[in-house]
């Protein structure tokens, strides 16, 4: 097969790193906040998309792992502009970075092997994802306002959203 997608060492790295931040983001929303299944993907929609990644760097599919970089880029590199660089926002932001870099990562993939097609309904489908998880998410901030106060504020903390 033509262009067939090889996993190289910086793509481990960059997966495993991911994935890493991501269990960590997971574990502090639903151990330390406890704040449910619906809480963590509403609050931490990071973590799912950088799941999908590694699933697509796993599969060897460069359609999934583009599918995730719409989310990852909307997620994590959007997020190193909206929130703070103190305090318990530096953990997040790594995060930020590490998705920031599997995008890139992603990109670089695509322009070397022209994968343009695959990039097209990688799209699509990271857009068929994206879309309808936005409107539920803008919901559900709108009915826990707070918790996006505190979330941007970086005051989410145990017992104290």
């Amino acid at each position: 097969m033509k262009n067939a997608f090889k996993r190289n060492a910086i793509g481990w790295v960059l997966a495993i790193l991911n994935l890493l931040a991501a269990l960590n983001s997971a574990y502090f929303f639903l151990a330390q906040l406890r704040a449910g299944v619906t809480g963590w993907l509403m609050m931490n929609t990071c973590a799912p998309s950088v799941f999908l990644f590694v699933l697509g760097f796993l599969l060897g599919s460069p359609m999934l792992m583009a599918a995730a970089g719409v989310l990852m880029f909307r997620y994590g590199t959007l997020g190193l502009f909206v929130f703070a660089w103190d305090g318990y926002n530096i953990i997040p932001q790594i995060g930020h970075i590490l998705m920031t870099l599997a995008v890139i990562y992603i990109l670089v993939d695509v322009i070397r092997n022209r994968r343009w097609r695959t990039l097209v309904w990688g799209l699509v489908l990271g857009c068929a994802i994206l879309v309808p998880l936005m409107v539920v998410q803008n919901a559900w901030f709108e009915a826990h306002p707070e918790m996006l106060e505190a979330l941007f504020s970086g005051n989410l903390l145990p017992g104290n959203p």
